[in-house]
């Protein structure tokens, strides 16, 4: 289970890199942003007039739907993990603290 819980954490971060990649890749209202900065203003001819927009938006949605579905998982194979699991089955009970030191007379 550790393994599966490993890859998953591992997965998630792989996407949630994709993920930012193509949202600031993406042109913003203006048609600046850090998608000119890396050359997405002129490559968005190789895609066609309307087609790096539609490519990116599509990667964008499904890199989100990952996300999600990552997220979900790990928090469904995290919650059978417990802190306590890891501790010895005989720990013993702290020691409790001694009384607190008489004042002082004035």
């Amino acid at each position: 289970m550790e393994v599966l819980y490993g890859l998953l954490i591992a997965f998630h971060v792989l996407v949630s890199s994709l993920l930012i990649v193509a949202v600031l890749l993406q042109p913003g209202r203006g048609g600046g942003g850090i998608g000119a900065v890396f050359g997405g203003g002129s490559s968005s001819s190789v895609f066609g007039g309307r087609g790096a927009t539609t490519f990116l938006s599509k990667a964008t949605g499904v890199l989100a739907a990952l996300f999600f579905a990552f997220s979900v998982a790990i928090a469904l194979t995290g919650s059978e993990r417990s802190v306590t699991d890891d501790a010895p089955a005989g720990t013993p009970e702290p020691a409790p603290l001694s009384a607190p030191p008489a004042p002082m007379p004035e």
